[in-house]
């Protein structure tokens, strides 16, 4: 009976450790948090369609729809007003300022998804001359964005949480964004727009200086 004792130490003990480690992976898990997801899903520029007039191509205001997903399955989320900026490429890697707006906060339920209309009014009188391509006849604009987010789990709410990110934006001849796919304003997105000319890399570009260099002797 006396070498009984041990083992039901060790047992209690083996259960008490195995207790604990679910609790606390129990309670990583309810504050563990990812972030929301924004997305341009619609952006109109009239004065950018080349098939309108040029009664029409005078608007200097243009359109947007802002998408918000929130990813996790069981929190909220309470956004603090979100603050959109507009700027468009004058050359490979520097923007201009085109207009800013900002989209009222809101609440936003478990693995919900919203949508956010706006309207922006151009800091520019004449966007079609302004607004010109830069990369092989093409128009990129830059969005981006800031705000806080608190995350409510259960009847509780975080501290708030500061966000920000963009992206670049190609615009075609209808003044409407490039591809039916949501533009994921992410914090990774460079801004430098990527030229479309032919490139040479690595012993490629040493052996076309060698042959330009025969050419000259």
């Amino acid at each position: 009976m006396a070498s009984s004792k041990p083992n039901s130490c060790c047992s209690c003990c083996s259960g008490f450790i195995i207790t604990i480690g679910l609790m606390a992976l129990f309670i990583w898990l309810s504050l563990r948090v990812d972030e929301p997801k924004l997305y341009i899903d619609k952006i109109y520029l009239p004065a950018l369609n080349k098939a309108l007039n040029t009664t029409a191509k005078s608007n200097t205001t243009f359109t947007f729809l802002l998408k918000l997903v929130n990813p996790n399955k069981d929190k909220g989320i309470q956004y603090d007003p979100i603050h959109l900026n507009f700027t468009f490429y004058n050359t490979l890697n520097t923007t201009l300022p085109l207009g800013n707006v900002t989209v009222n906060g809101f609440y936003q339920g478990h693995e919900k998804k919203a949508k956010k209309n706006g309207v922006v009014e151009a800091g520019v009188k004449n966007l079609t001359a302004s607004v010109k391509g830069v990369v092989d006849g093409k128009v990129y604009l830059r969005v981006d964005y800031i705000t806080a987010v608190k995350y409510k789990i259960l009847v509780w709410y975080t501290k708030r949480d500061r966000l920000w990110g963009g992206a670049n934006v190609e615009i075609g001849d209808s003044g409407e964004k490039m591809g039916k796919k949501s533009v994921r304003l992410g914090g990774k997105e460079p801004r430098v727009i990527v030229s479309g000319a032919w490139k040479v890399y690595g012993g490629y570009r040493a052996l076309l200086v060698f042959i330009i260099g025969l050419g000259f002797t």
